[in-house]
């Protein structure tokens, strides 16, 4: 389970759950997905920015396009920047990600989740089921 808070540029402010399998979105509406949280800004994407849980944590996908600037950013305040079209894992220590469009902040989201091992941890624990827990592109029949 992730908690994903978020503050707009415009001051609004929210909280949402998002449990296993699922995901949350930010972005224009009219598009193949409804956003979680949608913006009435023809330069910002229909999925801009995409989070996701994943097995050894959460992740954040860049589906904005154009000039804008994401950025997965540590507590230390050192920031990686995620290009168009990448993703970027959430971290202990990196749970904040903002989108910027000239220089001015759309969007800020810190999402909240338990840590856990890495897939090949967990599964050495017993604590995860290969058959829903690794990719499929992983064969199962050792």
């Amino acid at each position: 389970m992730l908690i994903v808070r978020y503050q707009l540029s415009t001051g609004e402010r929210g909280e949402d759950v998002v449990v296993s399998g699922d995901k949350w979105v930010f972005g224009r509406p009219g598009g193949d997905e409804t956003p979680d949280v949608a913006i009435d800004d023809r330069r910002i994407s229909r999925t801009s920015l995409v989070i996701r849980d994943s097995g050894p944590g959460p992740v954040v996908f860049r589906g904005q396009r154009g000039s804008a600037t994401v950025r997965l950013i540590s507590t230390d305040g050192t920031a990686v920047e995620l290009a168009e079209g990448t993703a970027g894992r959430f971290t202990a220590a990196a749970r904040r990600v903002e989108l910027a469009l000239e220089g001015e902040r759309v969007v800020a989201i810190e999402v909240d989740f338990a840590e856990r091992g890495s897939v090949v941890e967990r599964q050495s624990q017993g604590e995860v089921n290969p058959l829903v827990d690794v990719p499929s592109d992983v064969p199962t029949d050792a």
